[in-house]
């Protein structure tokens, strides 16, 4: 603590708390200013508390100025912040772990060919931190059983993948016999409507008899409207039953179904579709309909047949759209699970109706895809059915335009689905080829020496090239003599010996040594180990393992070039990903919903590509060693033709994510450019500058504010008041205990405000503030033109957002020493502590000299003694 603060501690909390005097038996008079233990942390903390709670000062005794105290808050989170770090520090000490849960999905996958489901396996983080952290990375005994009965499941798909290895299978799927179906349930309808009203017109004879005058008179007392009153026709003597009609609703109201075919819209918006040219050829996607289970007009979807072997597919489909078509509308969704399942992929359609075109989609079948959700795919609009508001906004606000309904655009011509066989190019998973054995049921008993040569070979696959004691192997041949008396077949007794192996601590764990060893330089083999599960998060190939087992990859030159094959290598694509994930705070994108009645361009097919977006861009500054500058501030983004739109760019020439120059004035470029990036600074309605401000200082400026403390009061007058952001905001700082943290994050958050929650620009803003009977108040709503204007706490005044990101890209050595720390602590599966401030410094300073060229940091990582040692 600064010495400083000692006037306004002895003026304010000693009198009360001291050897003589010490009230809730809490003494502070001898608290030192340096924190050296455990026990003097404890005690600031508690003081810290009572201080953010209100509670300390009472309010009955004289207060502290506003400033010093806020001033004293401040100072006193950032030390115990660092206090903790202190006392957590590891050493150095890399705790012996498991793999993680990617890092097991992969290795499966590298072994045996086939992907997994891990979901169910315990979450790999703790208390923040990377998943590569040893100490969240503990075991329990009922895990062994987990990862044996996923060692089974892995065997048994890589079984099915490689006995259907050269199977080909092809379906066409063509949209025209959609129309006959359609052509006849427009018949239905018109036969239905007619039959309706003949219906109504026996029920209003009925109701006019004079004799039945009081009986109507009193159920009309009773209803709203014509459709009620019909639902009543039964206490009316001489009307006659809607079944009498044919209106059969199966023990419900049958007046109902013929009130349906009476409604306006349906029927001719379903005329309007045979109007259309081109049916005899294909078919519309439109909104959602009434209809019988087989017509449906929002989606084209295929089955696939389930006797179909798992294997890797190509989906493509045949479609162009209307001359007329709106930019907006000519985008296609792809998916699995017609109902619920998520957007796979969405494409732009350029092609017309006349001159269509094809596109493709992978899509991969597993075991896992066995019943008819998951073997169904699908094709709609984008965005049009993400919700049923979204559709039913679409489609009222059409009904106001032209009387029917969404106009129709999108043709599909035909859907196919093909089985791409596996080429001869494509060599067996290590783990089946090490077998030399059939596991099918019908396979012989192999002999005895067999067994023991194929049980040896593939635990030393499984174990990354360590070769199993004798004694393993033993136990293994007695595990499969056992489950042979027991019955089973040799193939079954030989998966469920090898499932075995796919649980032992030798496959689980990354052998490195124990933690109680003394510092050493690890060996080739673990400093390989190391390098693949760093950029790959899987284990070594076979040229990594070569380079381990003669000892070349300890030599600079050699593991400088194995690096840069990796990086180069498409599995470093997991590193991408499980890095970025962790390091920007990622699972946020996640937690919530958008508002789709107030963004409706934010579909599932927008936000599916502003997810990408973000991998995308820092895969291309690893592939092209760009700078790390680029994150702050850069003239171009990586974009596909989804996202371009949605930022209003050209220049995207394929349908994958591409580098696109950006006009001047754009506020794209960069992280704080991106939609996701806004969109997890917000609540899905609103915008949060607090969350917006806290991520920049995390993540970019190296700045973290201390955690909330969890006894913050709440600032409850702000409920039921229409506020404007800014107004807000000022209120968080009239409280020191508030704004010892507002007063720096706050002015960041608001100078990206010109971003709403959808991370689309905007220069105005509005709020609805709720009543106290919980709804939307008209006269609490307020409308203000945004102002992001703001100064950072201690230095830098901006007036608009161009200023803002200046200021933040000015200050790259933070970002880069931020960036640095986290990409050490992922490298390492360790936290950092004091003693590797020196390491991050010696990095940001290296990487300074080549323009923080991103591969650069990666490197310095790999070449350090803390990686390369034990």
């Amino acid at each position: 603590m600064s010495e400083k603060h000692r006037a306004l501690f002895q003026g304010h909390c000693v009198s009360c708390h001291k050897a003589d005097k010490q009230k809730g038996h809490f003494r502070v008079d001898d608290l030192p200013f340096t924190i050296k233990t455990v026990e003097d942390a404890e005690r600031w903390q508690k003081v810290l508390n009572a201080m953010n709670a209100g509670d300390m000062p009472p309010e009955e005794e004289k207060q502290p100025d506003s400033t010093a105290k806020t001033d004293f808050l401040d100072d006193l989170s950032h030390v115990m912040v660092a206090a903790r770090r202190q006392f957590s520090d590891q050493n150095g000490v890399i705790t012996m772990r498991r793999l993680n849960r990617r890092e097991y999905r992969n290795t499966i996958r590298e072994l045996l060919g086939v992907e997994i489901n891990v979901s169910e396996l315990p979450a790999d983080t703790g208390a923040g931190g990377f998943d590569t952290n040893g100490v969240n990375l503990f075991m329990s005994a009922n895990q062994f059983e987990q990862y044996q009965s996923l060692g089974r499941e892995a065997l048994t798909e890589a079984i099915a993948w490689h006995a259907a290895a050269g199977e080909q299978r092809k379906l066409r799927y063509e949209a025209e016999v959609f129309t006959p179906v359609m052509e006849k349930f427009v018949a239905h309808q018109l036969d239905a409507r007619e039959r309706a009203q003949r219906w109504v017109q026996a029920v209003d004879a009925a109701a006019a008899k004079p004799e039945n005058a009081g009986l109507v008179a009193a159920v009309r007392k009773t209803v709203k409207n014509e459709t009620l009153f019909r639902r009543e026709w039964a206490k009316i003597p001489g009307a006659p039953s809607p079944r009498s009609f044919g209106f059969d609703k199966k023990g419900e109201n049958d007046a109902d179904l013929a009130n349906d075919s009476l409604r306006a819209g349906w029927l001719e918006y379903h005329q309007y579709y045979l109007r259309q040219p081109a049916l005899d050829r294909g078919a519309y996607l439109g909104p959602e309909t009434r209809h019988p289970a087989e017509l449906n007009l929002k989606s084209v979807n295929v089955l696939v047949p389930f006797n179909w072997p798992v294997g890797n597919y190509i989906v493509r489909v045949r479609a162009g759209v209307t001359k007329d078509a709106p930019p907006e509308r000519r985008f296609l969704d792809f998916g699995i699970n017609a109902r619920q399942g998520p957007v796979l992929a969405t494409r732009e359609i350029t092609g017309t109706i006349d001159e269509p075109q094809v596109v493709e989609f992978p899509l991969t079948l597993t075991r896992g895809n066995s019943d008819h959700d998951t073997r169904t795919i699908y094709f709609r609009e984008k965005g049009a059915w993400d919700t049923n508001e979204s559709g039913g906004k679409r489609r009222s606000e059409a009904v106001a335009r032209n009387g029917l309904g969404p106009e129709l655009v999108m043709w599909i011509d035909w859907v196919e689905v093909e089985r791409v066989p596996a080429t001869g190019a494509k060599p067996t998973p290590p783990g089946l080829a090490a077998l030399h054995l059939p596991l099918d049921d019908k396979a012989p008993a192999p002999s005895s020496d067999d067994l023991r040569a194929s049980l040896e070979r593939f635990a030393m696959e499984a174990f990354r090239g360590s070769t199993p004691t004798p004694q393993y192997v033993d136990r293994l041949l007695g595990i499969y003599d056992m489950r042979r008396k027991l019955g089973d077949k040799p193939g079954a007794a030989l998966k469920e010996t090898l499932s075995v192996v796919l649980a032992s601590p030798m496959f689980l764990y990354l052998a490195e040594p124990a933690a109680n060893e003394e510092h050493r330089v690890l060996t080739a083999p673990e400093l390989a180990s190391r390098l693949s599960y760093y950029l790959w998060s899987a284990p070594p190939d076979a040229e990594l393992r070569a380079l381990a087992k003669n000892g070349e990859i300890l030599k600079p030159e050699v593991l400088a070039a194995q690096t840069r094959r990796l990086l180069d290598d498409s599995r470093s694509d997991a590193f991408v990903r499980s890095f970025v994930y962790q390091w920007l705070g990622m699972d946020r994108f996640d937690f919530f919903e958008i508002n789709r009645q107030k963004y409706p361009r934010f579909d599932n097919g927008t936000k599916l590509s502003a997810r990408e977006e973000v991998y995308a861009t820092f895969d291309y500054l690893l592939r092209h060693n760009a700078s790390l500058r680029d994150l702050l501030k850069s003239d171009y983004v990586i974009v596909d033709r989804v996202l371009a739109h949605y930022y209003g760019l050209d220049g995207v020439q394929g349908s994958g994510f591409e580098r696109v120059r950006l006009p001047a004035d754009s506020p794209r470029g960069g992280l704080l450019g991106m939609a996701a990036i806004h969109f997890m600074g917000s609540n899905g309605e609103h915008t949060s500058p607090v969350e917006r401000g806290a991520w920049v200082l995390r993540k970019l400026l190296d700045d973290p504010p201390p955690p909330a403390p969890p006894n913050i009061p709440a600032l409850t007058r702000l409920a039921g008041k229409a506020l404007t952001t800014p107004d807000r905001l000022r209120m968080h700082q009239e409280d020191p205990q508030c704004a010892s943290c507002h007063r720096k994050i706050d002015p960041v958050g608001m100078g990206l405000e010109n971003f709403d929650a959808a991370g689309q620009w905007r220069t105005a803003d509005s709020y609805q503030a709720v009543a106290a009977n919980g709804r939307p108040d008209p006269k609490l709503k307020i409308d203000w033109t945004i102002d992001v204007a703001a100064t950072f706490h201690k230095g830098g005044s901006f007036k608009n957002y161009g200023e803002f990101r200046e200021i933040i890209a000015s200050r790259a050595e933070n970002f880069a020493r931020g960036f640095s720390k986290a990409l050490l602590e992922y490298a390492l599966g360790r936290p950092l502590g004091f003693r590797d401030e020196a390491v991050v410094a010696d990095l940001v300073k290296q990487a300074k000299t080549k323009d923080y060229a991103i591969r650069e940091f990666v490197h310095l990582i790999v070449i350090s003694p803390e990686f390369r040692n034990r």
